[in-house]
Order: C-alpha cells, then structure tokens, then sequence
C-alpha cells in the first residue's frame, strides 16, 4: 500500500471535535476501575489519555479539569479506603507531581491540537489530475465544462487573485504601453 505524501501519519489522531463528557466519562470509568484495582498506583500515566483525548477534541478546559480532577478524585479514592501507605507528606507531594505532569500533558496537547486545525484552515490543497488548457490555461471542470483557472482555484483553496502583466507579456500584447523603466 503506497501512500501519497499529503496524508497524515497513521499515529496522528484525526481532526474534529467531540462533546467533552465522554472524555469526563472515561476518566470516571478508570476513577471506577481504580477504586477496585489500585491502578493509578501501578500506572498514573493511564490518566494521561483521557486527558490527551479531551485536549485534542474537547479543548483545553476540559482536559484540565480532568487533569486536575483526576489526581484529586484518586486522593479521596485512597483516603476514602484507607490505603495511603507513605507517610502524608510524601503522599501529597507525589500527588502534586503527578498531577503537574498531567497538566503539563492537558497544556501541550491542547496546543498541539490548537496548530493542527489552524494549519487544516490555512492549507487548502488541490488534488488529483487537472486538465488545462495549453493556451488559456482553462480548467476543465468533471462535467467537461471549461473554468477560468482563477474560478477553480478560488473554490478550492483560500487563494485570492490579482491580475497584472509579465514583464515579456507586457512588452507582447501592449507594446506601446510605457513601463516603469520608460514612464515619466
């Protein structure tokens, strides 16, 4: 399977977004899963994904209050069952750490969310086969009819178009109109 080089890398999550309560609502079922397993002992970076998930479709709001609610709901998971098995400061200050990595991964993730739809606005391309013609440089259009190369492009990208001559086509079809070089 070739692949052209204007597509996006398999590991690049597509664009769009996405109602921020199913982020809220993964975040709860690992919260739920951790309250019977332990797992945010074993692995706190899972909550990591929720949080990319959010910042990447739901906004950066969302994946911080995930980000922040995340290492908050574990404390009163552990407080509530009484399993905290370091003493309380150093407890807190891993949490603390956990947590500000989470937040840093919320921030970046939503930064790079934030470039990559800013660059889908601004890059508009044209794919496929034109059929132009050599001397008008008409497009033809798929229902065969011919379009002003300005028209096509214009519709399929965010180009604009202001018109002027060449310096060659100046001197060929408007010989006797007077350049910069030779006005007054």
């Amino acid at each position: 399977m070739s692949r052209r080089p204007a597509d996006k890398p398999w590991w690049l999550l597509p664009s769009g977004r996405l109602n921020p309560w199913w982020w809220i609502g993964i975040a709860a079922v690992l919260l739920v899963i951790d309250y019977f397993t332990g797992l945010y002992s074993i692995g706190p970076a899972l909550y990591i994904i929720p949080v990319a998930l959010a910042a990447w479709y739901s906004g950066l709001w969302t994946a911080l209050i995930i980000a922040i609610g995340s290492p908050l709901a574990h404390t009163a998971i552990l407080v509530a069952r009484g399993a905290i098995g370091e003493p309380l400061p150093q407890f807190v200050s891993m949490s603390l750490v956990r947590g500000a990595v989470i937040v840093v991964m919320a921030l970046w993730f939503a930064r790079l969310a934030e470039h990559e739809q800013e660059l889908e606005r601004r890059v508009k391309t044209l794919e496929g086969l034109l059929s132009i013609c050599s001397y008008c440089k008409n497009i033809r259009n798929e229902h065969g009819e011919w379009e002003r190369l300005e028209k096509v492009i214009s519709e399929r990208s965010e180009a604009r178009f202001s018109h002027g001559f060449c310096p060659a086509c100046l001197k060929a079809h408007l010989p006797d109109y007077p350049t910069d070089a030779e006005g007054p």
